[in-house]
């Protein structure tokens, strides 16, 4: 299933919808214009959203669920005598490779999920991102 998600800069709600070809991309919460979707084909040439050009990839794995992994690691040490370190890490580790990768966008961070590509993206790079935060 391919999917758009991202924070609609009307409404502030983060929303995701189920692109089609020709089709205009609007909020389903307050049908703010997002931009049209032209295909599959042409979706990372230019943001449907934004017109950007930049994209980057990561995984759509939520952090703070890592860091709270990590952290009962870091809490069991002094009862494990440090093994919890290695067996949290590899708990986290596993759930980290099995979670697919999303697109983004710089500039207006809609997250592209389902879409397969030719390019290859990098992972975020802070220098870039920098350039579009004025946007967000």
């Amino acid at each position: 299933m391919k999917t758009i998600a991202r924070h609609c800069p009307q409404c502030k709600k983060y929303q995701m919808i189920e692109p089609k070809t020709g089709e205009e991309l609007k909020c389903p919460h307050c049908s703010h214009l997002w931009g049209k979707f032209d295909g599959d084909q042409t979706v990372f040439d230019r943001c449907p959203c934004c017109g950007c050009r930049q994209f980057y990839i990561t995984k759509d794995f939520n952090q703070a669920l890592g860091c709270l992994i990590m952290g009962v690691g870091i809490v069991l040490v002094p009862w494990t005598f440090g093994l919890s370190l290695p067996v949290f890490a590899l708990i986290d580790w596993l759930l980290y490779r099995r979670i697919a990768a999303v697109t983004c966008c710089y500039r207006c961070g809609s997250e592209f999920r389902g879409f397969v590509t030719s390019k290859e993206f990098k992972p975020f790079m802070h220098h870039i991102g920098l350039k579009y935060d004025k946007y967000r």
